[in-house]
């Protein structure tokens, strides 16, 4: 038996669970006001460039991409990105993460399209917008399954999220890195009114 598995078996009798290993799946569904609370969950993200800030006061908030592209001052994704939401109906969703840092934020910096960004500050109650997705990885990448919250909670490191993590201990930064990628897909637009940071 690896020692791996001894030390599953072991925390199992123990009835505790270590702190930097996978999620343990959730036993039945979960409300979205239940899965704010059990994760200490008090903002969610959106990056966009600065330019574009006047844009978003204009419209009255976020809109999905198939809603104003073509109408962007600085848009964040490329074409193949645009695209890969569109195949994929994504276009129709605004995409939120949990943490202030998202690695397409830095590869539309590095490329130039963001000249400089902001981390715009979501309302988490965002979350009980009918249609909300879930998906563990950049949205758009071949492969990756959008789903529902408590097929997430099952399936995802929410516990990583949680704002008493300063990710200092070597052994957290696999995981935040992970849950960077992390995004929450809202269909429709977001209000100004669920924004701050504008």
């Amino acid at each position: 038996m690896s020692d791996l598995l001894k030390k599953l078996l072991e925390a199992l009798q123990a009835g505790s669970f270590p702190t930097t290993g996978p999620p343990v799946p959730a036993a039945g569904s979960i409300t979205p006001s239940e899965f704010l609370r059990r994760f200490g969950i008090t903002c969610l993200y959106h990056f966009t460039d600065t330019r574009n800030l006047p844009s978003i006061k204009a419209r009255g908030g976020l809109l999905p991409w198939s809603q104003i592209k073509g109408n962007v001052v600085a848009p964040g994704g490329n074409d193949w990105s645009h695209d890969a939401d569109a195949i994929n109906g994504q276009d129709n969703y605004v995409h939120l993460c949990f943490l202030p840092e998202h690695p397409m934020e830095y590869v539309a910096r590095r490329d130039g399209r963001i000249l400089e960004s902001r981390f715009l500050r979501i309302d988490p109650s965002v979350i009980h917008t009918p249609g909300t997705l879930f998906c563990p990885d950049v949205g758009n990448k071949s492969g990756v399954e959008m789903m529902g919250l408590t097929e997430a909670v099952s399936e995802m490191d929410f516990e990583i999220i949680a704002p008493a993590h300063k990710w200092l201990d070597p052994s957290l930064f696999e995981r935040k890195k992970r849950a960077s990628k992390y995004e929450l897909l809202v269909h429709g637009q977001i209000p100004l009114s669920l924004i701050s940071g504008i």
